[in-house]
């Protein structure tokens, strides 16, 4: 993992679509391997699941509680 953490003082925790959609305007979905949706209701969640894959995200999940996953 490559990974770089940071603080963005300038969004909510809770940004919406819009600007969820913007700051991952600079990613390349194509290198985005597995894309976790972890917080909010389920309905939203599978909404925004369904605009990532549109947008070219491949492997997007949404885990249940206390799901893990290996980072290897």
């Amino acid at each position: 993992m490559n990974a770089e953490i940071g603080s963005i003082r300038s969004m909510s925790a809770h940004g919406d679509y819009e600007d969820l959609s913007q700051w991952l305007a600079c990613q390349d979905p194509k290198q985005v391997k597995q894309f976790f949706l972890v917080h909010g209701e389920y309905d939203v969640q599978e909404e925004l699941k369904r605009k990532l894959l549109r947008k070219g995200f491949s492997d997007v999940l949404i885990p249940e509680q206390h799901f893990e996953i290996g980072l290897s």
